[in-house]
């Protein structure tokens, strides 16, 4: 088959993502399509099965029907979503229906002109490196086979499922609903327009938690906004909390598979605090133990509570599909991202916003504490620290000359000058990050699945944290 001109088709961080009528074409996702399938035939004995779900973005349900009728003509039995779902529902249903795998049109926290594609393993997990270098060594490899939706369903090679069911059972079953059947806590959810509209009210009903959902109408454009669980991107909940109405309030991306959390009063609390606090929920309330996993830019909190512990610790680049597979080999009690992908002990090695979110609800349950007694009490045995992003946008076409030059002038002699403060290690496995002796650090890396450059802080003071992201933001200014 012979390559298409244009854009190249590439597997990032968390699968293929494009432009969506520029790179992201039904062209392109059959011919990935196509290579998905070459990958499972060749992987797995038959019978070969499927499960494929899609967001909210537009004409997600079209590109997903496009790659099921590429792989029902290969051969491989397909079970599709009949609607949006989030991408850990399709990746539990792998698990329970002991399926080969499963591919999900979405792009997560991108922006709605982007679309993409994610392909799960057996397991429920995000592929890694080896999975997708081998899908991409089949692109252009054989003629793209198609089969039409209405054939492919009569002739049962398709089947159109709704895997909403299965998953809020095991979601129901990993929490502890006795506790929380009388909880008379409130809580607000943001789905950002995305496809986990339902499921925090769907996962609590029975319970006395009173729960309302905002911004839950799929927008392909997601108002002009990244659904993405940060402050920016979420300004009516945290207006909504500003108020002090709700005890919490609990935020999914794109694709649900992220969480974001906000206090009374409109404090953001970070995914490395949520991570943190259901470590601490685990250890001290359900009594579990396992090693605790972060990515090169998770908090420092997590070193500190496995060191007290006495818990083993790993640190990985970022991406889940690192923690995923230690979650496969490990005993892992939490791994978690920096950018609020978390999986947890006893469940699929995938990431899930809506259980981790609800999970926060039980501990708060548990405790009898409010969301900032909780954090204030692991600040006082643990230490105090902020953390801080910022993303700093780069042409594709001159990161690489940016980087390599920024990286060149931090990592020379003066490093410790130019900072202003004592430089004990630098790490180079994944971007440069940079780690002081009073416990803060710096990172600097390439974004995986955009044209941005991601700056990460963390110290013991907002000022601190924000002063360290400024020194980079100022360099990378100068580099023409």
């Amino acid at each position: 088959m012979k390559k298409a001109e244009g854009p190249q088709i590439k597997f990032g961080t968390d699968g293929w993502r494009g432009l969506i009528a520029e790179d992201f074409t039904f062209e392109n996702v059959r011919i990935v399509a196509q290579a998905c399938a070459d990958y499972f035939n060749n992987e797995f004995k038959a019978p070969r099965r499927i499960i494929i779900g899609y967001d909210t973005r537009f004409i997600s349900d079209k590109f997903a029907q496009a790659v099921a009728e590429v792989l029902a003509a290969n051969g491989l039995k397909v079970y599709l979503s009949d609607k949006p779902s989030p991408t850990p529902t399709t990746s539990y249903n792998i698990r329970l229906l002991g399926l080969n795998g499963g591919l999900i049109i979405t792009a997560s926290h991108n922006p709605g002109r982007f679309s993409g594609l994610k392909i799960k393993t057996q397991f429920g997990s995000p592929a890694d490196q080896t999975v997708t270098h081998k899908v991409e060594a089949f692109l252009y490899k054989n003629k793209v086979k198609t089969l039409s939706l209405e054939e492919a369903v009569r002739t049962k090679k398709i089947e159109v499922i709704d895997p909403m069911p299965k998953y809020l059972d095991a979601v129901r079953k990993y929490l502890d609903l006795d506790l929380l059947k009388n909880c008379d806590l409130k809580v607000v959810a943001e789905a950002m327009h995305g496809a986990g509209n339902s499921y925090h009210a769907a996962v609590l009903k029975g319970t006395k938690v009173k729960i309302d959902t905002i911004n839950a109408e799929p927008n392909p454009t997601f108002e002009g906004l990244k659904p993405e669980p940060l402050p920016h991107n979420m300004p009516k909940l945290m207006a909504i909390m500003k108020k002090g109405k709700y005890d919490i309030g609990l935020a999914t991306d794109g694709d649900a598979d992220r969480v974001g959390a906000v206090a009374p009063g409109g404090r953001f609390i970070t995914p490395g605090e949520i991570m943190c606090l259901i470590a601490l929920h685990f250890i001290e309330n359900r009594r579990w133990r396992g090693a605790l996993v972060k990515n090169i830019a998770g908090p420092m909190l997590m070193n500190k509570i496995a060191k007290h512990y006495n818990l083993k610790f790993f640190e990985t680049p970022v991406g889940f599909k690192h923690i995923a597979k230690l979650m496969q080999r490990e005993n892992v009690l939490v791994g978690g991202e920096e950018s609020g992908g978390i999986g947890v002990k006893n469940y699929i090695p995938e990431r899930d916003g809506i259980l981790t979110g609800l999970l926060l609800v039980e501990m708060m349950q548990q405790e009898k504490k409010p969301i900032l007694v909780l954090i204030d009490d692991m600040e006082k045995k643990f230490g105090k620290f902020r953390y801080h992003r910022q993303d700093v946008e780069i042409p594709l076409k001159t990161r690489e000359k940016v980087v390599k030059s920024l990286f060149a002038k931090l990592q020379g002699k003066g490093s410790g000058k130019i900072f202003k403060r004592k430089v004990v290690d630098i790490k180079t496995y994944d971007g440069l990050k940079f780690i002081f002796d009073d416990e803060s650090w710096l990172l600097i890396r390439p974004s995986g699945t955009e044209p941005i450059l991601r700056v990460y802080s963390e110290a013991h003071t907002d000022k601190e944290a924000r002063d360290l992201i400024a020194i980079v933001d100022r360099m990378s200014k100068t580099i023409k």
